[in-house]
């Protein structure tokens, strides 16, 4: 199921934001308490709010201490009328060497 929830935001990430959409895919620039910022493929940005009920995942359990910026990540959430996306799920994505 998580790999079927990671597919769907690789879509959306290369498609960059789409309106209305609650997912994102890119380069985790900054985290604090609340947020995280990632780089979207468009070279684009995107807020992400999260909470302690927002699921971590990394084909393994997460925790929030696992969001390190650098990182690839999926979100799956809902999206705010400012453009920010309230995350119901954060996937990090796998290394991959080129």
């Amino acid at each position: 199921q998580q790999l079927g929830a990671s597919g769907a935001g690789l879509d959306a990430g290369r498609s960059g934001n789409r309106p209305g959409g609650g997912f994102a895919t890119g380069e985790l620039l900054s985290k604090d308490d609340k947020s995280i910022t990632i780089k979207l493929r468009d070279d684009g940005s995107k807020i992400i709010f999260y909470s302690e009920a927002t699921e971590i995942g990394k084909f393994t359990s997460g925790t929030l201490s696992d969001l390190e910026v650098g990182k690839t990540v999926t979100v799956n959430g809902k999206a705010n009328q400012d453009g920010t996306i309230t995350a119901q799920s954060i996937q990090l994505r796998p290394e991959t060497s080129n």
